[in-house]
């Protein structure tokens, strides 16, 4: 009886490791992201307590905020320009009619310093771009 036990035990274990990795395998299988890098091109270091924020967003409607579909933000920390970001997004979110674009900004305690100033579309673009480099102006 106590085998009997033991070997039903271990083939509930090995079903629901495999589920589980089944179930991150089509997970993975759905991500997908967008990445590149960030500068701008004044000769200004950023102070180390600079926080870059880098976010994906459906802009499709000209009258509503952009949907955030992703967003990574981190501390300068004493680096400097270019920083490479990496936006993951789950495909099957993805609208196809719709528009998505890549925006940036930096601050400094909570004051705007540099951000992009252009549409910089991605995903559903004629060139269905995933890698992007984006220039930041400076604010005054």
């Amino acid at each position: 009886m106590r085998k009997m036990f033991a070997l039903i035990a271990a083939l509930a274990v090995v079903l629901v490791v495999s589920a589980c990795t089944n179930l991150i395998d089509n997970q993975d299988a759905d991500l997908a992201q967008v990445e590149g890098s960030l500068t701008y091109r004044e000769r200004i270091a950023l102070p180390h307590d600079a926080r870059v924020t880098v976010t994906l967003s459906d802009v499709s409607l000209m009258d509503a905020p952009a949907e955030v579909i992703s967003r990574q933000s981190f501390m300068a920390d004493g680096n400097q320009v270019p920083f490479d970001y990496k936006l993951n997004f789950i495909k099957s979110e993805i609208k196809p009619g719709h528009t998505y674009a890549v925006s940036a900004r930096i601050e400094v305690n909570n004051k705007l310093m540099f951000i992009t100033d252009t549409v910089n579309p991605v995903i559903t673009d004629s060139a269905k771009t995933t890698k992007l480099d984006l220039v930041l102006i400076k604010v005054n």
